[in-house]
């Protein structure tokens, strides 16, 4: 059975993350997700889903540094390892990965320091050193390849075809990949193709429209298309959110909600 999320991110700017739960648990919507918690009040977010009763479905385990970047492995591992702690007392069991860190100035570029290849194969031998301790905690990592449009021009996975292979040489049940529409979209189409060649190593997709990422129905993205095929194909795990509201984040909901319907 397909289940639904939303991210809370680019919601309600300026607005704290408590209170954006608030909102789009009033909405409707019973499970989130975020980016970093590194600068969240991990304890009042902790209890205002309780008092909900709303899952932090997934949040970004990814921080000061980069899969990609062999030289600082160590700290990227301990990193996660923290990390794991923090999504065990938020009773959250996803995490999702980037192939890059990001920084004020988009993501960190590499591309002086390696090859494309060698950031591939670092990405790999992290993941494969991280694998074991991600089973021993029951915990699921998403890698999830972005575009590299703009400031994030050096981001090292872009490529749905590219992130699985990564993950199938991992070959481990708690290293998955996540399928972002939107970042598909700008990178190489064929959606509905990328993600069903992929469905068993495939248990989350983003949804946000192209080219401007904001909710769908607002660019050219057929999702009317898209999602009940993903569902004929035999998907039945995550579908969430993640957009940047093209007005106030209310206006958005009800284009969501239909989508959430069509797939009940």
């Amino acid at each position: 059975m397909i289940d639904f999320a939303i991210n809370v991110e680019m919601l309600y700017p300026g607005m704290d993350i408590c209170e954006k739960i608030e909102r789009v648990h009033a909405a409707g919507f019973q499970a989130i997700e975020f980016w970093g918690w590194q600068d969240k009040d991990l304890a009042k977010l902790k209890a205002t889903c309780k008092h909900l009763g709303v899952k932090v479905r997934a949040f970004s385990g990814t921080g000061d540094w980069s899969l990609c970047d062999r030289e600082h492995s160590g700290e990227y591992i301990d990193w996660i390892k923290k990390t794991i702690e923090v999504a065990k007392d938020l009773e959250c069991d996803t995490l999702i990965l980037f192939p890059n860190h990001f920084t004020p100035n988009g993501c960190a570029d590499f591309r002086s320091k390696y090859s494309h290849e060698a950031m591939i194969a670092n990405i790999t031998a992290t993941l494969t050193r991280l694998a074991p301790v991600l089973e021993a905690a029951n915990m699921t990592v998403l890698l999830e390849p972005i575009c590299n449009i703009g400031s994030d021009g050096g981001m090292s996975v872009t490529d749905t075809s590219v992130g699985a292979d990564i993950v199938r040489a991992v070959g481990s049940p708690s290293v998955k990949l996540l399928c972002d529409v939107f970042h598909m979209q700008m990178m190489h189409g064929k959606l509905l193709q990328n993600i069903t060649d992929n469905m068993d190593i495939v248990p989350y997709v983003h949804i946000a429209d192209a080219p401007d990422r904001h909710e769908p129905g607002t660019g050219e993205i057929h999702f009317d298309y898209l999602l009940p095929q993903l569902k004929a194909n035999g998907y039945d795990s995550t579908i969430c959110f993640e957009y940047v509201p093209a007005g106030e984040a209310e206006e958005g909901f009800p284009a969501i909600k239909r989508l959430c319907d069509m797939l009940a």
